[in-house]
């Protein structure tokens, strides 16, 4: 099977949740036949480890100019997919796709516009997430013009969503998108092929009582989560922890992050391991007011065993560790009070985060997550 696949960055490092999710869909259809990945190439991001793996990576760099923003709006009729459109990478799909390629996949329903001169037998959506559904969730904790703004996206991103109607197959994250989906578009090649982790490598536990939310910090979700957990749950969890210290961690943070440093909190910036990071967490956090997809970042910290306190929309499409590794609270109060319990109890938050371990590696394995997708891929290419 020879599939070609579109995505925003070349996936490596695997440094986003994005990027992790890409990059499990490409190793699995790499052990089915030759892949191709056209994608954006960032400063940081580095194709040789996915050659070596015997992926065919064609990279573009990534730049915005208002004239290619004005052909991408124009095409998408979308903000967010104009950011990512590049006649030099519609260029590169097409010439990848020439001369017999059998499935296409297209990372994220906002790169739709390059399968317009894409040649494939079989055309795959995965949608990391229902993005009209992010939109509103942002505009409706939003005010003044962003609120606006950010309706006016949902309705386009609602609309792009339709048109994905006319993909042969349409990957979703969750149940929960997958029914929300379903409210927008009526298709029969609808599967659910859940994000997932490799295999874990837990740590020891922490010895103090600090906690950790590693994220993308320049993504707004993530933004108004920190900013959010800073102001309104972190006091709390003083006045009940006092030496407690909280580690806000993840690339590129908003002026808005930055700004909550603190002697209590310590704002990273972007940092090249992960590692030394979780092996001073006590608890995660995924406190996310808007959001959509499910939390590969929760999967992470699972997998480093250590226990995580999210909001549920933090949860969302993860509900099966509910008690296996995470704990659900949603208002300010109780949501201090589950981490402060946690930060206090070093056997208990241990044994929660053992048990996130073996969840992880039981029931949200690569090999195990994409199987849905498989079977819906062509078995005789001849």
């Amino acid at each position: 099977m020879r599939t070609v696949v579109v995505a925003k960055f070349v996936p490596w490092p695997p440094n986003s949740g994005d990027k992790r999710r890409t990059l499990g869909i490409l190793r699995a259809l790499r052990r089915q036949g030759d892949v191709t990945l056209c994608a954006f190439e960032g400063p940081d991001d580095d194709a040789g480890p996915l050659r070596a793996e015997g992926i065919d990576v064609r990279s573009v760099p990534m730049r915005r100019r208002p004239a290619t923003l004005l052909q991408g709006l124009l095409r998408g009729r979308s903000i967010t997919s104009a950011r990512f459109w590049d006649p030099r990478l519609a260029d590169t799909v097409a010439a990848a796709t020439t001369g017999g390629t059998d499935v296409l996949v297209v990372e994220h329903v906002q790169l739709l516009p390059y399968a317009r001169r894409a040649t494939a037998g079989l055309r795959v959506v995965d949608m990391h997430n229902v993005e009209s559904s992010l939109a509103g969730r942002i505009a409706a904790s939003s005010s003044g013009p962003r609120r606006w703004a950010w309706a006016a996206e949902a309705r386009a991103l609602r609309s792009m969503e339709r048109r994905a109607g006319s993909a042969d197959v349409i990957a979703v994250v969750s149940d929960v998108d997958r029914d929300t989906l379903a409210g927008i578009l009526d298709h029969p090649r609808m599967v659910v092929v859940p994000n997932a982790w490799d295999e874990p490598e837990p740590l020891p536990p922490a010895p103090d009582p600090v906690v950790s939310f590693v994220a993308l910090l320049s993504w707004g979700p993530n933004v108004d989560a920190a900013v959010w957990f800073a102001r309104e749950v972190w006091p709390r969890v003083l006045a009940d922890v006092p030496e407690a210290r909280l580690q806000l961690v993840g690339r590129n943070p908003a002026d808005a992050v930055t700004a909550l440093a603190s002697p209590t909190i310590e704002v990273t910036g972007t940092v090249p391991d992960l590692t030394p990071w979780y092996a001073r967490t006590r608890v995660a956090v995924a406190p996310l007011l808007a959001g959509g997809g499910s939390r590969l970042k929760i999967l992470e910290a699972l997998a480093a065993a250590r226990p995580v306190v999210a909001t549920t929309i933090g949860a969302e499409g993860l509900e099966d560790l509910i008690g296996r590794g995470v704990v659900v609270a949603d208002d300010p109060a109780g949501m201090a009070a589950a981490i402060s319990e946690l930060l206090t109890d070093p056997e208990r938050s241990a044994a929660l985060g053992e048990a996130g371990v073996r969840a992880v590696a039981e029931d949200h394995s690569w090999l195990a997550a994409v199987r849905p997708l498989l079977a819906e891929l062509p078995t005789d290419t001849a």
